[in-house]
C-alpha cells in the first residue's frame, strides 16, 4: 500500500508526483537495492512493436493507462497503434507484455522523433514485484 498515494487519489498525475520522490519505505531503509525502488525503462519503438506484434495494433502510437489498483499500479492498458487498439489487463501481463518491467507502478511517455512518430516509449516507475507483500530488503529495512 502507498498510503501517501492513495490518500490523495490515485491518478496519473498522483503516480507521477509520488514516483518522483524519494522513497519513503522500510525497503528504502535497507541501504541497498535502491535502483530497484525507482527505476527506468526506455523501450525503443522497433522494440515496443515486435512486443505486441501478436496484439495485431500494428505500430505503436501511444500507450494509456485506464486503470490503476489501490496500490497506484497500472491494472488496465491500452495500447493504441496504426492499426487498432488492444488493452492488456492484469498487473503480470502488462509488465511481461512491455518487456519484463520490474513493476506495473509505472507511468510511460512516448518520446516523439523528428516525424512526430514515436521513437522510443520511457517507463518511470517503482518498486520490483506484484506490491502485495513485503520484500525481503523490506524486513531487513524494517529489522534494523
Amino acid at each position: 500500500m502507498v498510503p501517501a498515494l492513495v490518500r490523495s487519489g490515485v491518478t496519473e498525475e498522483n503516480v507521477a508526483r509520488w514516483l518522483a520522490q524519494p522513497p519513503t519505505s522500510w525497503c528504502a531503509k535497507a541501504g541497498f537495492n535502491e535502483e530497484k525502488l525507482r527505476w527506468t525503462a526506455r523501450v525503443s519503438a522497433e522494440k515496443m512493436n515486435r512486443l505486441v506484434e501478436s496484439l495485431g495494433v500494428g505500430a505503436v502510437k501511444e500507450i494509456r493507462v485506464l486503470a490503476r489498483g489501490r496500490s497506484g499500479r497500472a491494472n488496465l492498458v491500452t495500447i493504441v497503434g496504426s492499426r487498432g487498439e488492444r488493452q492488456i489487463r492484469g498487473e503480470y501481463a502488462i509488465r511481461q507484455r512491455f518487456g519484463g518491467l520490474r513493476s506495473s507502478m509505472f507511468v510511460v511517455q512516448a518520446i516523439a522523433g523528428p516525424d512526430g512518430a514515436p521513437q522510443a516509449f520511457v517507463f518511470q516507475g517503482g518498486g520490483w514485484g506484484h506490491g502485495v507483500g513485503m520484500c525481503q530488503t523490506g524486513a531487513i529495512g524494517m529489522a534494523k
